[in-house]
């Protein structure tokens, strides 16, 4: 008796430990570095690399070796209610993340949640629906809703996006949510998802807020992931464009 005891007390911490492990290697998260405020942002330039529209060389921005800046987050289902329309509220949730940084709302999680809300009722009124906004249409609405100005990068490179990020400049990114392979998303993940990228690491890894999941916070993906989930909203996604929008700050002149 004593025997079968001991046994079956060492398949209960053995299956305890293997599922500590699974969820350690496969679930931790992973180390960002700290989050810069954007007022504190500093920028490194270079003279003369790039030629300006009027022909002049103009300075380059270099981008330090890692970045992450600050925001808040909130998920899209602020309240763990993953109903409609919070269930595709994915592009809502991810511009309003960046409206309130670059504002400075300080929006509580009741706030936010009321945010997205009166957005999804613009968008009805606006486009007919608001399932799935395009990146186009996205730019819309940080314009007319947020009083937000955007620049489309399409195809965008590591080395573009570190760039943008150093202007301390927020990206929204459109991708196939089947491709992230995000293990807390269900059943796979959305076929159309929208979410923040706020930085890099050293390695080259991207630093998001990927409002699809209440574990989003400075979620970690690869930069092979993200560029080979990046598509725009198209049936089927694999025919969408790989784009990105850059979110100017209020008042960033072109």
């Amino acid at each position: 008796m004593l025997k079968i005891v001991i046994t079956l007390l060492t398949i209960s911490i053995v299956g305890g430990g293997s599922f500590a492990l699974y969820k350690g290697t496969r679930y931790q998260k992973e180390a960002v570095p700290t989050a810069v405020k954007l007022a504190e942002l500093t920028q490194q330039t270079v003279e003369g690399t790039t030629q300006g529209a009027t022909g002049e060389l103009e300075k380059e921005i270099v981008p330090p070796i890692e970045l992450n800046l600050q925001m808040d987050f909130y998920a899209q289902a602020p309240f763990g209610n993953w109903d409609y329309p919070w269930q595709e509220a994915c592009e809502e949730a991810s511009i309003l993340l960046v409206a309130n940084e670059y504002f400075g709302h300080n929006w509580t999680a009741e706030q936010f949640n009321d945010q997205i809300l009166e957005m999804v009722e613009w968008e009805k009124d606006r486009f007919g629906d608001y399932w799935h906004t395009t990146a186009a249409q996205t730019a819309e609405i940080l314009r007319d809703e947020l009083g937000l100005e955007s620049v489309v990068h399409k195809n965008p490179t590591l080395n573009d996006v570190k760039k943008i990020l150093a202007k301390g400049h927020f990206i929204v990114g459109f991708f196939d949510g089947k491709k992230l392979g995000n293990p807390f998303y269900k059943n796979g993940g959305p076929v159309y998802h929208v979410m923040v990228v706020k930085g890099y690491k050293a390695d080259g890894k991207i630093i998001t807020h990927d409002v699809g999941t209440r574990r989003g916070e400075d979620y970690v993906y690869t930069w092979a992931t993200i560029e080979n989930a990046l598509h725009d909203y198209a049936e089927p996604m694999e025919d969408g464009e790989k784009v990105m929008l850059e979110v100017l700050p209020p008042g960033y002149g072109f």
